[in-house]
């Protein structure tokens, strides 16, 4: 989702409830080029409920070229600070010395670190969490670093510290693992799938010749060296990879290694018109991901009217119907085979293709973001609830 694109019209009555004044705290916001998944779940959040007479104030990591303070939508204002690892004690800081002083309830998105918040902030809080992140440690840092960095950042201190704190997340396996990888009771976790859209997304012309695109960042855990396997499979068809991140120069040399510079185009980052093309022009969305909430690239190739195919991992299982709105495969020799199946017919290819797109569409986000917000309001009534009344002398 690009940045300060309006999300859609949706409601604007505030049901009666008075506005919540919201702080978020993330180490990340959409803008950020490592944004992802959950920096456009984060951003059609905050923008809804500024457009429904919230305000919505947001604490993230800086990054070269981005604007210490920014108002990105109405009533939405961002305050960026720190990098990667030291938005974490900044953010603190900032909030200590007053920053969100007004807020009545706030939203920690913990993306694989946590903020400790119930060490120092004494405010009605939600947790957004769009999956947990040992296996992204895993894949990133190897088995025994990955699990122990897991367990320290994330694991122990959401078993230990946020047991009475509500969870939000995005699909049901994320939900199961929140469960049993952090130990967050099955009732403090509410699920609010990840909308899709509004922006450029709609069925288009088609390549002439078999095109397969990855769309997302370039990490280690992405594993896209999995899709030079495929592509090695199919003679005939081309790569589009869309996206940038830190194993861009290792995927440069692999590509190179294998000889496969002319049948692989690198688009590096790509805006929302140039992304919508490139989903138009697919024959598959395809990807080898080890680790995902959900997936939004799921669902806009969908509201192009194109298949994914995926490694069945994650929020993967749900993001496709397997068999009615892609396929799903549980190995590389799967995914190769059900990649190429899509390829040689094209009568499947479209059954399946006008199925995503008509499933894509059910999924809003003014549902994920009243689903979130109902949440919230819930956790500020619930703490004035436990405040001493008044009473006459």
């Amino acid at each position: 989702m690009e940045a300060g694109r309006a999300v859609s019209g949706g409601p604007t009555a505030l049901n009666g409830r008075p506005p919540l004044n919201i702080l978020v705290l993330a180490d990340r916001d959409w803008t950020h080029p490592q944004g992802g998944g959950t920096g456009a779940n984060v951003f059609a959040n905050v923008a809804l409920w500024g457009e429904w007479g919230h305000r919505v104030t947001v604490v993230a990591g800086h990054y070269p070229g981005a604007k210490r303070v920014e108002r990105t939508a109405p009533n939405v204002v961002v305050y960026r600070m720190g990098g990667r690892a030291t938005v974490f004690p900044r953010a603190m800081w900032a909030v200590l010395r007053g920053l969100g002083r007004e807020a009545d309830v706030v939203l920690e998105v913990i993306n694989g670190i946590t903020f400790l918040t119930p060490l120092w902030l004494r405010k009605p809080r939600v947790a957004l969490v769009n999956h947990p992140h040992r296996d992204l440690f895993v894949g990133e840092y190897g088995a025994r670093f990955g699990r122990v960095l897991s367990a320290l950042l994330e694991e122990l201190p959401v078993r230990w510290l946020y047991r009475r704190v509500p969870f939000s997340t995005i699909s049901s396996a994320a939900r199961d693992e929140l469960v049993k990888v952090d130990g967050v009771p099955p009732g403090h976790i509410t699920l609010a799938h990840c909308g899709v859209g509004p922006g450029p997304y709609a069925p288009g012309e088609r390549s002439p010749k078999p095109r397969l695109l990855y769309l997302g960042r370039l990490k280690a855990y992405k594993r896209v060296e999995y899709l030079l396997d495929v592509l090695e499979a199919l003679p005939g068809a081309v790569l589009d990879i869309a996206g940038h991140g830190d194993h861009r120069e290792l995927l440069e040399a692999e590509i190179s290694r294998r000889a496969l510079g002319p049948r692989v185009h690198m688009h590096g980052w790509v805006d929302e018109e140039r992304k919508a093309e490139l989903y138009r022009r697919a024959w598959v969305h395809v990807t080898a991901s080890s680790s995902e909430g959900w997936s939004l690239t799921v669902m806009e190739a969908a509201l192009c009217g194109t298949p994914s195919v995926a490694l069945a991992v994650g929020g993967l299982r749900e993001a496709i119907v397997d068999g009615e709105t892609g396929l799903l495969a549980h190995d590389l020799d799967e995914l190769t085979r059900a990649v190429r199946h899509l390829i040689d017919d094209p009568e499947l290819r479209q059954r399946l293709g006008d199925a995503a797109l008509r499933r894509a569409r059910t999924f809003t986000w003014e549902s994920t973001a009243a689903t979130n917000l109902a949440l919230l309001h819930s956790q500020v009534a619930a703490a004035r609830s436990r405040l001493p009344r008044l009473t006459r002398a």
